[in-house]
């Protein structure tokens, strides 16, 4: 009778270990299996960054405006300007291509920001990495030629996490570049009048000496400069035909 006992008491444990539901764990690491299969340009963009800072891995904000192609402001009214890059300011070449560029990858997202190697520059602004979805948006301008890796330990400022990174893409990046503005019809060059033909020393213009002119073909006073060869100025005052 006991050994029954036991066999029932075996069967009854084992039945009941069966009907319990799968684990947490399994469920998430089966579920995140497809997740890890996808491959392209956008995992080469994607942020490495491991600084374990509580800024980079947990709080994320919202960009309400982009400026240009390497400065954002978050809703929080901070202005942040990506860390490692320059891109073009208004008005030079590429600056519209790249601040639409950034809009399209964080305007209106939530980003994480990561850790370079200053926390602001001389107008206050946030210097920082900005990731949006695990990509690095100041990496992904470099690649299209939108901007190019500055402020580095190359130009006299201090050595940051992801330097090497976005120096290699610049270097292997071609430039946007701008199209030639197209000419305007040219104007036609307004013709040159024809200069008088007039005798030197004489205001206003009398016609040139020969033939001999006198006060009554003049018909006005003229003032005489030069060495008046129609002979007009007898008295020698300057002042020739003020009777004519």
């Amino acid at each position: 009778m006991a050994l029954v006992l036991v066999g029932w008491s075996i069967d009854a444990v084992s039945g009941s270990t069966d009907d319990q539901p799968a684990s947490d764990s399994e469920s998430s690491s089966t579920s995140g299996a497809d997740d890890s299969s996808s491959s392209g340009d956008d995992d080469k963009d994607r942020s490495t960054d491991s600084s374990g800072s509580d800024e980079t891995k947990s709080k994320t904000y919202r960009v309400v405006r982009v400026v240009d192609g390497d400065t954002v402001i978050l809703g929080n009214g901070e202005t942040v300007r990506l860390g490692g890059i320059d891109a073009p300011e208004v008005g030079e070449c590429g600056f519209k291509r790249a601040r639409n560029k950034l809009s399209k990858l964080v305007l209106d997202k939530r980003i994480s920001l990561g850790a370079t190697d200053e926390d602001r520059d001389q107008y206050g602004r946030m210097l920082r990495y900005v990731d949006v979805d695990g990509t690095d948006s100041g990496l992904r301008l470099i690649k299209e030629g939108l901007s190019i890796a500055r402020y580095d330990s190359r130009d006299g400022y201090g050595f940051h996490p992801r330097e090497p990174k976005y120096i290699k893409a610049d270097q292997a990046s071609k430039a946007f570049v701008c199209a030639k503005p197209v000419p305007l019809v040219s104007q036609p060059k307004p013709k040159k009048k024809p200069k008088k033909n007039c005798a030197p020393g004489y205001s206003p213009c009398i016609p040139p000496y020969p033939p001999d002119l006198n006060c009554p073909d003049i018909g006005h006073p003229v003032r005489v400069s030069g060495s008046d060869p129609h002979g007009l100025d007898r008295d020698g005052d300057g002042i020739a035909c003020e009777w004519s």
